[in-house]
């Protein structure tokens, strides 16, 4: 079936564009510049449309010519919800590249009105959400009883889009964040919990305000989450300047230069770095499952699993908003070429 790339312009959505293209697919390209969608699609001989998304009209057209449409263009807090109306109108399906709670707790707020169209809606088709919200099912299936779940993720880009840097710099000015009691908690920025895994290489890990709060919860129902990112400095160092940089980011200004400034990106290679996730499952008896996921570069993972993910949608659809480990399961991201899981056994602890 045929389906829309909306920003197929920018690096994750060139990627997704060629892994679509490997896998046999023929999207529909589109953008909001013409100068820019026109020459892509017709480099590769496909399709495409020119549509700005302030246009309701014009977006509601653009979603009802196709049975789904991936968004892969930022700022996703303002894109989202925009194409997800669009596409609940026309009756079609909606996927993305978002990380941000605020965008997924919004998407999930959808669930009645999409089940009411028969529309499946899935945000977070990227590699974050992907790979921890999967390995998270995975640890909490293995241990059931678990109320708190730890993860750390390790990213590793070949480079950073525009796009990614401003949703990093809005991330870091709500603040850090952690579930507690099923309830999304701020907590001091440069706070880490006690069983967060610390990566060889690293000093400290510190809990980050991730959309893995809201698509884990959301998947497993474990009511204690923490999102923690490896840092090279001590942990009082970090505690101490972290908070520094989250007022920095408040800066609107910062962000709109950040989102207009040029891409220092690199084209995915073969790499000894590898990407990692681990998520350690606890109960309140003690009993602890830890599992970790490795893969390569974070780009072409999300390329791959956003191209995977539409397959799966298309072939399967379900009515509703979805998280990525609800819907696709916990081993989806083992269909990512070069990506493989690793259990520890439970155990009590001592």
């Amino acid at each position: 079936m045929q389906w829309i790339l909306y920003g197929a312009t920018g690096i994750t959505g060139g990627l997704i564009t060629q892994a679509a293209l490997r896998r046999g697919h023929r999207p529909i390209l589109a953008g909001r510049n013409a100068d820019r969608v026109r020459p892509l699609a017709e480099q590769h001989g496909l399709p495409w449309r020119a549509v700005d998304l302030a246009d309701e009209k014009a977006l509601r057209g653009l979603v009802g010519s196709a049975a789904l449409t991936l968004l892969a263009a930022s700022p996703f807090d303002s894109a989202s919800l925009r194409v997800a109306y669009a596409c609940i109108d026309a009756g079609t399906h909606y996927l993305d590249l978002a990380n941000e709670i605020p965008v997924l707790e919004a998407m999930y707020g959808l669930q009645d009105l999409a089940s009411a169209r028969k529309v499946t809606l899935l945000p977070g088709a990227g590699f974050g959400t992907v790979a921890a919200d999967t390995l998270a099912r995975h640890v909490v299936e293995r241990l059931p009883t678990a109320d708190v779940l730890d993860l750390t993720i390790d990213l590793y880009t070949a480079g950073s889009s525009p796009g990614a840097k401003g949703s990093t710099l809005r991330a870091l000015a709500s603040g850090a964040q952690m579930r507690r009691r099923g309830q999304l908690t701020r907590v001091g920025f440069g706070s880490k919990t006690a069983g967060a895994v610390v990566p060889p290489g690293a000093r400290t890990v510190v809990t980050v305000p991730s959309g893995e709060l809201a698509a884990v919860y959301r998947t497993t129902g474990v009511p204690n989450i923490s999102v923690s990112r490896p840092l090279p400095l001590p942990h009082l160092i970090a505690r101490a300047a972290l908070p520094a940089l989250a007022f920095v980011a408040k800066s609107r200004a910062l962000q709109a230069w950040v989102a207009k400034g040029p891409s220092n990106d690199l084209p995915p290679t073969e790499s000894a770095t590898k990407s990692r996730v681990w998520a350690r499952a606890a109960d309140p008896n003690g009993q602890t499952a830890l599992a970790q996921l490795e893969t390569g570069e974070g780009y072409a993972f999300s390329a791959e699993s956003a191209v995977a993910a539409v397959e799966a949608v298309l072939a399967d659809p379900a009515p509703g908003a979805y998280s990525p480990g609800a819907l696709l399961g916990p081993d989806f991201a083992l269909r990512i070429a070069g990506t493989r899981r690793m259990d520890a056994q439970v155990k009590a602890e001592a």
